[in-house]
């Protein structure tokens, strides 16, 4: 397998876990992007699902394009998200609106912001656990 590629084991696929975060987790919106975090420490790694929603386009062909290029933002950028975290990447705008650039700079203006770069550290330091001496 490539070594660039977005590994099976870091997408999140089951429907209640999907429907956990949608509830519980924490959105950050910018203009074309939302991401939805929860922090779980139940987990090992953390785990991303890409949802476009039927409202926003019609044609098939445009949300799976839209997919495609969530999936690869994402997986440039895995460093912004480190720990045991569930992430939904959606998309806001309709899709014939959209490119490649504009949603880019979209998801890198929200993981570099300083509500999400806090809240993400603070959900790290909370998911570890000190050792105990003895």
């Amino acid at each position: 397998m490539k070594e660039n590629s977005l590994k099976k084991n870091l997408i999140l696929k089951k429907r209640n876990e999907i429907a956990e975060t949608l509830k519980n987790g924490r959105r950050f919106d910018l203009r074309s992007i939302r991401i939805i975090i929860l922090p779980k420490h139940s987990l090992t790694h953390l785990k991303a699902a890409f949802l476009v929603s039927k409202k926003l386009g019609k044609e098939s062909v445009l949300r799976n394009k839209v997919k495609r290029w969530l999936r690869e933002i994402f997986r440039q950028n895995k460093q912004y998200f480190p720990g045991r975290l569930q992430i939904i990447i959606t998309s806001r705008s309709p899709y014939s609106e959209l490119d490649y650039s504009t949603l880019k700079s979209d998801f890198l203006e929200v993981v570099r912001s300083e509500k999400f770069t806090d809240f993400v550290n603070q959900s790290l330091s909370e998911t570890v656990v000190p050792v105990q001496n003895g």
